[in-house]
């Protein structure tokens, strides 16, 4: 136990020498700071050259101005009225799947990649389905055909 109280003596010795350093490098400072014309370490406070012209208020570009491309044109359907203008919203109803009644695959392309969900799969079987070829069918059994739609563009 007495080790560990002389343990405890050495190091408030060597923190107070610690102190101490600290101190007199301060104090070195400070002095080296009124030697260059300073104030505790900050410069000194000089009037700053302050303008009160008034600056040229310029008006922000509006987004319909600066779109291009496919941008514009959504920006466009949206004005008109089109909510959504890539069918985001719009739900695929999925028909019976009967090669007289397949699922119907909306595409502005000649060709869309296609994920069923077969029963008892986790995972879905992917297809491509063509705009020029008839109802495909899926390993299900289930048919489905491309129609073609008109382009946002």
């Amino acid at each position: 136990m007495s080790s560990y109280i002389s343990r405890l003596l050495k190091a408030q010795a060597a923190s107070k020498r610690l102190i101490s350093n600290l101190t007199q490098r301060e104090g070195k400072l400070k002095s080296l700071w009124r030697q260059l014309g300073l104030k505790g370490g900050s410069t000194s406070t000089k009037p700053r050259a302050i303008s009160t012209s008034q600056v040229h208020k310029s008006v922000l570009i509006e987004d319909e101005e600066l779109a291009t491309g496919i941008q514009k044109r959504e920006m466009d359907l949206v004005k008109q009225g089109c909510d959504d203008p890539w069918g985001f919203r719009r739900i695929i109803k999925r028909g019976t799947g009967r090669e007289n009644d397949p699922t119907v695959i909306p595409s502005a392309f000649d060709a869309r990649l296609v994920g069923c969900l077969c029963l008892d799969d986790r995972q879905p079987k992917w297809m491509w389905i063509e705009k020029d070829e008839g109802p495909k069918r899926c390993e299900c059994g289930h048919f489905f055909v491309l129609k073609n739609v008109p382009p946002v563009y």
